[in-house]
This record gives structure tokens, C-alpha cells and sequence, in this order.
């Protein structure tokens, strides 16, 4: 269960990110667990390909969201297919391992500080958004896994 704090920084700058999805052809969902949301994404190159990335806060603005990859909304995480080809997004650990994930910062503690560091200032949930469509739209995106 999330905090108050949490859930009323996530309202305060959920429409910039429903805006910014919706400029790529993307939507966002609240899922029921406050603190919870469905990004839908579609890369650039593939218009007609669509990702559910599951984006769970504990502590917002404090701490990196958990986010996963799944086959819909409320889908398995575990399919390889749900999941874009893109460097650190991983199958097989189900996970994102980049600085912008809970999952990416548990493994590397050395992100913590330096240039890799959390940020909380601005929105940060615009930015973790931002941050995947980016790696959607670019060079490295390889199209779906299996």
C-alpha cells in the first residue's frame, strides 16, 4: 500500500503523462492498487506493435517504479512476445535493467550516486514514461522477443 503523499504526487502529474502518451499513440490506465499503472506503448517504426508496461510506485517521487513488460493488461510478465528487443530489457529475469527501475537500482547499488542517481525533482513519472518510449522509438529496438 502506497502512502497519501504517493498517491497524490502520482495525480498531481498523471496528466502530463496521459498527454504525452497520447502524442504517441499511447494510453495510461490506473490499475486498482493505488500507486499502479498500464502505460501502453507503441514504437514509432511499428505503429501497429503495442506494449503494456505495468509501472508500480512504492514511494513517489522518492523511488524508481517497478516496470514490466506484460501480454495485456493484467497479463503474464513471463511471455517472451510481450517483451520489446531492446538492450537491458531482459527475458528470462523479467526485468529492465536500466536506472530508471526499481528492479535496474536493486542490482546495481552503484547507481545510487553519481550520474545514474535517482532524480525526484520535476516529474518523475513523465520522465520513466519518456525514458521508454525513447528506447521504443530507438536504434536499438529490435522488434518483439520470440
Amino acid at each position: 500500500m502506497v502512502s497519501i503523499e504517493t498517491q497524490l504526487a502520482l495525480e498531481a502529474d498523471e496528466q502530463a503523462v496521459v498527454a504525452f502518451l497520447e502524442e504517441h499513440d499511447g494510453l495510461l490506465f490506473r490499475e486498482g492498487e493505488p500507486g499502479a499503472y498500464w502505460a501502453l506503448l507503441r514504437p514509432r517504426q511499428a505503429r501497429n506493435e503495442l506494449f503494456y508496461a505495468r509501472i508500480a510506485w512504492t514511494a513517489y517521487t522518492g523511488a524508481p517504479p517497478s516496470v514490466r513488460f506484460h501480454d495485456g493488461i493484467g497479463g503474464r510478465t513471463d511471455i517472451a512476445s510481450a517483451w520489446p528487443n531492446i538492450p537491458g530489457y531482459r527475458i528470462g529475469s523479467w526485468d529492465i535493467c536500466k536506472p530508471f527501475t526499481a528492479e535496474g537500482f536493486a542490482i546495481h547499488a552503484d547507481w545510487n550516486s553519481g550520474p545514474t542517481a535517482w532524480s525526484s525533482t520535476g516529474n518523475p513519472f513523465l520522465w520513466v514514461v519518456q525514458t521508454l518510449q525513447h528506447d521504443l522509438n530507438g536504434e536499438t529496438y529490435q522488434g518483439r522477443h520470440g
